[in-house]
């Protein structure tokens, strides 16, 4: 689909198929109306083709009165020999006979027409047959086919206006989607056309489309004949409907390119205008806000008592014009006053929950003005302030709150191991080959037990600040390439492809040799618990101009639904079944050691790819 809305050929065989499905389309619906105006429905094709016929031989008769009023009776039997008239027989008021016609060639069945003229002094009766089937190349025969193709298409006229209608909307879809889309670019380009305001666009197209109706059927031409008329009508047709969907497609691309309301002239003069009456107005605003709270009441009172003056100087002796002016500056003042009361009240009521420590409440400033509305924001900031301050208050009560649930949690599978196994030990003799085993369960939940207990007391130590860091010139490439060695065995258990990027030169930071050590060390061990297994793993150095960056990248075994903030609080681990070994506390330790080194630890998380950035300065 994506070639296809590429392909120049193509989206012009569609724009030639959509102007002709639409004229189609046009033709189905005028068609069918016309048809039930006309009562073709309900009316006999022969019937009906007998009316249309006597309306063609009522201008032949009018014709032939006048060739025949100037004894042109020879012409007139030359020219209607060469006709679908059969017989034709014009007899005026008095029953005498004006004219009399018979065509030589031989009918087999023929329509009998009789009707009355009326010419401008007399009245004539006329009596004419018309072969059923016109042999001759002229109106009756015009009138025969069009009779015979309308009923022909009486009712499959909407079957086919339907499926016009489907394909001129199907293939329009098509051309505004591939509108802006070339065969060498990926992306919706700008055309030429999109320079242009759109407004301007859309007049020159209404423009031209009116000057193409007014030149067709604007009066310049006097169309009766209908083989005159449907040509232009299919020219004026197709010449819209093409304008009209090249501006379809016009807009769809200043759609997809964004913003297409700001190429316009009109919205580039409002544009303007609201810069200036913006300028205007809040140089107003500024002007009157810094204006004290006493001195705008002064001003709006006296704004008010002039407009008062002059009222009163051009109403003065009319006692009804002052008692309107007197109730009308009135009520202006006691609206004010009310309004102010209003005020007042939201503010006091507002202070108010505030001292009875309601911290949710909020004062609705949306109609209030001027200083009310600032004092109503400040007691909002107030209230949200006091709410973040208690917010934080509950969220440290709460990491201590979780901080003994989870470390008893984890406590308490090694210490029961630890009793349940020396129970037992204390239990077999000393010749059962079973103590070894217990002793080597025992010894592994002990060193679980060592761990957790060694961690706590370092994520205590260094989230206070309380850790003793020994700073020295420390070789990044170094560090890196020992982890890799380290590591390389546990990562190849775990089916991980460590890739190594680093600088040839070395990177030199201050650090602690050792804390850094811890960090790199955590989060290598993070990435061997969590690491999808089969996967990559990308440990890699850059130098920019002032910091040595060092990025962990690894995909992640289950999906992080959890926020890179959380994930660094102590106690949050991304497995939260908890079925792997760890208990929540490296990610911030690697953090606050990170810290306490001047540097700075980033977790990025995208889907499931999970990735740790650490900054150290550079040593230059």
């Amino acid at each position: 689909m994506k070639n296809l809305t590429k392909s120049l050929p193509v989206k012009i065989t569609a724009f030639i198929l959509a102007v002709i499905m639409a004229m189609v389309t046009a033709v189905c619906v005028i068609g069918a109306v016309l048809m039930a105006e006309q009562s073709m429905y309900t009316t006999p094709k022969k019937v009906y083709l007998s009316l249309l016929y006597e309306r063609i031989a009522y201008d032949d008769i009018g014709y032939i009165l006048t060739a025949v009023e100037y004894d042109n009776k020879s012409h007139i039997e030359e020219l209607y020999s060469d006709s679908n008239i059969y017989t034709l027989k014009i007899t005026d008021n008095k029953g005498d006979e004006v004219w009399s016609f018979k065509n030589t060639a031989k009918a087999e069945d023929v329509f009998e027409i009789d009707f009355t003229y009326y010419a401008e002094f007399n009245e004539y009766e006329v009596k004419i047959a018309v072969y059923s089937d016109p042999i001759i190349d002229d109106s009756y025969m015009l009138a025969n086919n069009i009779i015979n193709l309308l009923y022909a298409m009486l009712y499959w006229i909407y079957a086919v206006g339907i499926f016009a209608f489907i394909s001129t909307v199907a293939l329009t879809i098509f051309l505004l989607c591939s509108s802006g889309y070339r065969r060498e670019q990926n992306e919706v380009t700008a055309g030429w056309g999109t320079k242009m305001p759109f407004d301007i666009v859309t007049g020159v197209a209404a423009a031209f489309v009116a000057c193409v109706l007014n030149f067709f059927f604007g009066g310049n031409y006097y169309l009766t004949e209908i083989t005159h008329i449907i040509p232009l009508l299919a020219i004026a047709g197709v010449t819209t409907v093409s304008v009209f969907l090249g501006w379809l497609m016009s807009f769809a691309l200043r759609i997809k390119l964004g913003k297409w309301w700001k190429n316009t002239v009109i919205y580039r003069v409002l544009a303007f205008v609201w810069r200036i009456a913006r300028f205007a107005g809040r140089n107003l605003v500024v002007f009157f806000r810094n204006i004290p709270l006493v001195w705008k009441a002064v001003l709006v009172v006296a704004g008010v008592s002039f407009a008062g003056l002059v009222l009163m100087i051009n109403t003065w002796c009319d006692y009804g014009s002052l008692m309107f002016l007197w109730f009308c500056s009135s009520l202006v003042l006691g609206f004010a006053v009310l309004y102010c009361a209003i005020a007042f009240k939201k503010l006091r009521q507002s202070g108010e929950a505030l001292a009875e420590g309601d911290l949710g409440y909020q004062v609705n400033t949306s109609k209030l003005i001027g200083d009310f509305k600032m004092h109503g924001e400040s007691l909002n900031s107030i209230a949200k302030g006091m709410t973040i301050a208690v917010e934080e208050r509950m969220k440290s009560e709460r990491m201590k709150t979780e901080l003994i649930t989870n470390v008893s949690h984890d406590i308490k599978t090694p210490l029961t191991s630890i009793i349940n196994y020396t129970d037992l030990i204390c239990k077999e003799k000393c010749d059962n080959e079973k103590i070894s085993e217990y002793s080597e369960v025992l010894s592994r939940q002990s060193e679980r037990l060592k761990r957790l207990i060694e961690d706590l007391v370092e994520a205590s130590k260094a989230s206070t600040g309380n850790l003793e860091v020994n700073l020295a010139p420390c070789e990044v490439n170094i560090l890196l390439t020992q982890a890799s060695g380290e590591y390389e065995e546990r990562l190849k258990s775990r089916n991980l492809e460590l890739v190594i990027n680093q600088p040839s030169t070395p990177v030199i930071i201050m650090a602690d040799g050792r804390r850094l050590w811890r960090v790199v060390d955590n989060l290598m061990n993070n990435i061997c618990k969590y690491a999808q297994s089969a996967t990559r793993v990308y440990l890699t150095l850059e130098k920019t101009a002032d910091e040595a960056v060092i990025t962990f990248k690894n995909v992640s075994n289950s999906p992080l639904n959890i926020s890179a903030d959380e994930l660094m609080e102590r106690f949050v681990r991304g497995d939260s079944s908890r079925n792997t070994e760890g208990n929540g506390l490296g990610l911030s330790i690697a953090k606050s050691l990170t810290q306490l080194q001047n540097g700075n630890m980033e977790i990025f998380i995208d889907g499931d790819l999970f990735k740790v950035i650490l900054r150290f300065p550079i040593i230059k």
